[in-house]
């Protein structure tokens, strides 16, 4: 799920980037889907280690 959810805040980022910087928008929401990917994923372990 982290990762589905990542790849879309990735693709939504590109349309903001684009829309103001074009040529840099592809690196720098790859760079923001993986750290939303990482982050969804501490999240996502910290709250099974906290409900069990």
């Amino acid at each position: 799920m982290p990762i589905g959810l990542a790849l879309v805040f990735a693709v939504f980022r590109y349309g903001q980037y684009r829309a103001a910087e074009p040529k840099t928008a592809l690196p720098k929401a790859a760079a923001d889907g993986v750290k939303g990917a990482i982050g969804l994923a501490v999240i996502t372990l910290g709250y099974k280690y906290f409900i069990h």
